[in-house]
């Protein structure tokens, strides 16, 4: 079976249009990833949960989606950026429907949709908040509302106990050093001011790298940076795996307590981030970005686009495998990357580099690092890696992108479904989360990480016998709607000031349930 998959970078609330794009190409799509700052803003009271400046408070497109208005006309699954509506997406820690059709795949999650595996990892990378717990609440202060969309080492260590193969792999910030595989002069030329970080060994999420070279994923997807950049990380051979499933969780402490201060990574020089910020209330919805920085559209080595018929651009990406064209219509004159999807093979645990964050695993020079290679698999994953990132949906932005992918799949259902994996992982992980400011050192002794390895393979046998066996892998469709909706129109907008009540998710619930832990993730006012 053959599921054609569109990836579009940071969506900005503009969900009407991401929609309208797709439908204009004759392939269908089956599936939408969208790489964060997804913004799912269900009222205006919303909006001062969201890390930006009030002058930019703009309701956006979901809120007609959240309401029932409208309904997402494709499956899409996002994962969290850093301008979110950041309560909404608390509520579903573990991933679950914002609206209908629409799933947030949570901090950290692996999920199943036709026999693709595909991975998320929400947020992004912050040194100074790392290490913490998942503490904030609202209402939230103004650091709070941006600690909370940054990477937690729990979830990042969550992902790292996965040891079968990832086909797609997505992150809102990239990994660092990824611009080295890539043409950077090229990048540069667009992004003068990137130079500096990449300099200091700055620009991109060293935890996002670690997972790159332990996950070994066909393709890494990002956002963030609003700009269009493909690269290839070739992965060196590996020795002999050990068969301690969490021996890496020690050296991936003392690794991460060994890096350099990897800078602001919140903050984009010419982006919204870098505005004073203020708590003075909605706006109205005329959302402008006066300081964004126009940049000619891109037609470079690395790319082939095409003229939509609104004067957006489709973006196709020649580093992969093989193009499909028929002449005469607008998916055609966007290249399609294909490659066959396999029976996921498992293996033992690996070991991680000892490299500095910022290094390339590879580094690839020249026409090879966007030119067609054949990607093989072994017992570890894929051979090499495919980063791809995309710009932000604006008119002549390089935001989409369509994958290919061939899998053993026949029933043509096109579901969404849990990962037997990631259930297993998630049930053995729940108590090492911290919801204070304080996370406790994670697997710091061999008995810890003996314990945690029985314990997956408990949570492996509990999951075949109570989910598996009992045919509940699919998502449920038990999507309902906490808080009310709002309307551009809505008069409310203008005292709307105040930051909402936290509410109690049922999906989240449900999902505890399903895996038979406590939902920790409602608490009760005032606890």
């Amino acid at each position: 079976m053959i599921v054609n998959i569109a990836f579009e970078g940071c969506c900005h609330g503009e969900l009407d249009e991401i929609y309208q794009s797709l439908q204009r190409l004759s392939v269908p799509i089956n599936l939408l990833i969208i790489g964060g700052d997804f913004q799912a803003v269900r009222n205006w009271r919303d909006l001062n949960c969201m890390a930006v400046p009030a002058k930019y408070y703009r309701l956006g497109d979901f809120h007609d989606y959240y309401s029932g208005k409208k309904k997402a006309p494709i499956t899409t699954i996002f994962i969290g950026g850093n301008h979110e509506a950041s309560n909404y997406l608390w509520e579903l820690y573990y991933g679950g429907w914002v609206a209908p059709n629409i799933y947030y795949i949570g901090a950290g999650n692996i999920l199943n949709f036709d026999g693709v595996r595909i991975g998320g990892l929400s947020g992004i990378w912050k040194e100074g908040d790392y290490y913490k717990g998942h503490f904030e609440r609202v209402p939230y202060t103004e650091g709070t509302k941006r600690s909370i969309y940054h990477v937690r080492q729990y979830d990042v260590l969550k992902l790292y106990q996965v040891s079968e193969r990832v086909d797609i792999m997505i992150s809102h910030d990239w990994p660092a050093g990824v611009e080295q595989c890539g043409q950077l002069s090229e990048l540069l030329a667009k992004k003068k001011y990137f130079k500096s970080d990449i300099d200091n060994n700055a620009l991109g999420s060293p935890p996002a790298m670690s997972l790159l070279r332990r996950l070994r994923p066909r393709h890494w997807l990002s956002a963030h940076l609003h700009v269009k950049y493909a690269a290839i990380v070739r992965h060196e051979p590996r020795s002999q795996r050990n068969n301690a499933v969490t021996d890496h969780a020690s050296q991936m402490t003392e690794y991460f307590s060994q890096l350099p201060k990897a800078g602001n990574a919140d903050e984009i020089t010419v982006d919204i981030d870098d505005l004073p910020t203020t708590a003075d209330g909605a706006v109205a919805n005329n959302y402008t970005n006066e300081d964004e920085i126009a940049i000619e559209s891109y037609n470079g080595q690395d790319a082939n686009m095409i003229e939509a018929s609104n004067s957006q651009k489709v973006v196709t990406d020649s580093v992969d495998d093989k193009i499909n064209l028929d002449e005469g219509n607008l998916a055609s004159a966007a290249p399609i990357l294909e490659y066959q999807v396999d029976t996921p093979v498992s293996f033992d645990e690996d070991t991680i580099s000892g490299r500095p964050a910022s290094a390339c695993p590879k580094s690839v020079v020249g026409d090879t690092a966007t030119g067609p290679t054949e990607n093989t698999t072994d017992a570890c994953g894929f051979t090499e890696t495919r980063f791809l990132a995309l710009d932000k949906c604006l008119p002549r932005r390089n935001y989409l992108q369509i994958i290919q992918v061939r899998t053993q799949e026949h029933n043509g259902a096109h579901k969404l479904c849990y990962d037997p994996e990631w259930l297993a992982i998630t049930k053995a992980m729940e108590s090492y989360m911290s919801l204070d400011v304080q996370q406790p050192e994670l697997f710091a002794t061999s008995t810890e990480r003996e314990r945690l390895t029985r314990d997956i393979s408990d949570a492996r046998e509990w999951v075949q016998k109570n989910i598996i066996q009992l045919s509940k892998l699919e998502v449920p469709n038990n999507f309902h709607r906490t808080a009310p909706p709002s309307h551009r129109d809505d008069s409310s907008m203008n005292t709307a000031k105040l930051q909402p009540t936290q509410y109690n998710n049922q999906q989240t619930q449900d999902f505890c349930d399903l895996l038979g832990m406590p939902n920790r993730i409602w608490r009760e006012p005032g606890q």
